[in-house]
């Protein structure tokens, strides 16, 4: 796992693979550099340099368009209320932060010696706005249609989207409906143990199917474990072969 910062001789390397891997190539290298300089690395230069925080401003807004216009054309017959929450969720951090992932934007983040040592370059926030950041620089460099190909290559197919948003919002509702409909019985959760404190228990459940264990979650109700269970099992639906 990367910790530091690449090395000047790395630099070159690792910016052509985020160039192959996101299919833009940049006029102006200045903007990819930029858009990779966290706060906490420019405060640390002598003098201090931009950060990435205005393109990251700019970024966001991208986004916001892209998806709209992505999901609006995609989902014909969703009402806005879908259409937000799906927007919602394909533009949180935590997606955010995958697609960062995805685009090897995190092995050349440059990072202040604080922050790499504190595991800054997995911190979910911090790679989140690494990814605006980033959008926001191809789309000073190229315009709205390269900054338009670079996401559409992360996002999931608009179905899929729905898929998700039922994940987030009912993930009981749609192992239950699956397993209806799959294995004709229902899921069973079974409350496996409560630690911590009274007044802030951690508790861990698991979810079976025709009493053999598919999956297991945790959280601070039994309600919020029992739903990381279900998103867990149809996340991972390996499963259903042990089961048929």
């Amino acid at each position: 796992m990367k910790i530091f910062n690449p090395k000047a001789s790395e630099m070159p390397e690792v910016l052509s693979a985020i160039e192959s891997e996101s299919g833009y190539i940049f006029q102006d290298s200045s903007l990819l550099m930029l858009a990779l300089t966290h706060s906490s690395y420019a405060a640390e230069q002598p003098p201090p340099c931009p950060c990435n925080q205005r393109l990251e401003f700019l970024g966001d807004a991208i986004l916001q368009l892209i998806l709209s216009d992505f999901l609006y054309a995609g989902l014909p017959d969703a009402q806005e209320g879908i259409l937000t929450r799906t927007r919602s969720l394909l533009a949180k951090g935590e997606s955010n932060a995958k697609y960062a992932l995805r685009l090897g934007l995190d092995q050349a983040l440059l990072l202040g010696n604080g922050e790499n040592l504190t595991g800054g370059r997995q911190r979910e926030s911090i790679l989140g706005d690494l990814f605006e950041a980033f959008l926001g620089a191809v789309y000073l460099d190229g315009g709205l249609e390269p900054a338009r190909s670079v996401c559409l290559k992360l996002f999931p197919s608009p179905q899929a989207c729905l898929e998700l948003l039922g994940l987030e919002e009912n993930p009981k509702g749609m192992l239950l409906e699956h397993c209806q409909s799959t294995q004709q019985t229902k899921p069973e959760y079974v409350c496996l143990s409560t630690e911590g404190p009274v007044h802030q228990p951690t508790y861990e459940v698991k979810v079976t199917v025709n009493d053999k264990e598919i999956a297991r979650g945790s959280g601070k109700s039994r309600k919020a474990a029992e739903c990381d269970a279900a998103k867990k099992a149809m996340r991972d639906r390996s499963w259903e072969n042990k089961l048929s």
